[in-house]
């Protein structure tokens, strides 16, 4: 492997995790001993098969759930507890039904910005949903008449319109078709790209592809117990593209060793 292309940071982090571990009502382990530092304005991809704990891990960082052992440190501070400053993107999208697209999108505001007025509200909802695509009439839809590709925009909206500066994604597309999915990821990579500073995200998937095309820093995560088993960084200026993904040699070979990792990894268990 190339090591000027897959280099290790070595700023200070934002986000570390330390000895954390994890069991639901003192069960089996989900997660054990990891440690972990994250730089400000990293996309990190956290990449494993479907049970590994990656999801769990994300509830962890979001303040859902409470470390069985070790601590997560955000400005070397404990999370405790949910926070405004961290955004989440669901699968599910995580709008509620009742409300319009743009109504989600003005919740999340009163609460992150208490003191706008009503114009002001509606303004940053109708520009975060421009911002991802959306034009105006979607404000005034309530979620079920919108497609699952509309819905997730507006996951993306609510969650970039507070202004945090992490972003957490728990498998925003994976229920998407191929096509809407690529949008999607072109879409995200624009609005992490094109802001200053960028935002910190930390973005779950299991797709090998995904990871290698979003990320500039992939972690692998083994089987329960989970640990992390690989990691590596892209820098931003050798990132690939859509189009050159699967043409660049080094890449092809990144892919194939995350790839033998996650299946020596099986065969293990």
């Amino acid at each position: 492997m190339n090591k000027q292309l897959f280099e290790e940071h070595r700023d200070v982090p934002v986000i570390s995790l330390r000895g954390l571990c994890f069991s639901y009502g003192g069960g089996s382990l989900i997660l054990s001993d990891i440690n972990l530092d994250v730089v400000a304005g990293e996309f990190v991809c956290f990449l494993g098969q479907s049970g590994c704990g990656k999801s769990t891990l994300l509830r962890l960082l979001a303040g859902l759930e409470v470390p069985t052992e070790g601590e997560i440190l955000l400005d070397n501070q404990k999370i405790n507890g949910a926070s405004l400053e961290r955004g989440v993107v669901f699968q599910d999208y995580g709008l509620f039904p009742w409300l319009t697209a743009g109504e989600n999108i003005k919740l999340a505001l009163e609460q992150k910005f208490p003191k706008l007025s009503k114009t002001q509200y509606r303004q940053r909802a109708l520009e975060a949903l421009k911002k991802v695509g959306l034009d105006e009439s979607v404000y005034t839809k309530l979620p079920k008449a919108l497609s699952g590709g509309m819905k997730q925009r507006c996951a993306i909206a609510q969650a970039f319109a507070i202004e945090p500066s992490i972003l957490l994604m728990d498998e925003p597309f994976g229920a998407l078709d191929a096509v809407t999915r690529a949008r999607l990821q072109d879409m995200l990579l624009e609005l992490w790209s094109g802001q200053l500073p960028k935002k910190t995200v930390l973005f779950v998937t299991h797709d090998v592809d995904e990871a290698i095309l979003l990320a500039n820093r992939i972690i692998v995560l083994g089987q329960s117990p989970s640990k992390i088993i690989y990691e590596c960084s892209i820098p931003d200026g050798k990132k690939p593209t859509r189009d050159t993904q699967f043409e660049d040699i080094e890449f092809l070979r990144l892919r194939n060793e995350l790839i033998r990792h996650i299946n020596k990894d099986i065969s293990s268990h």
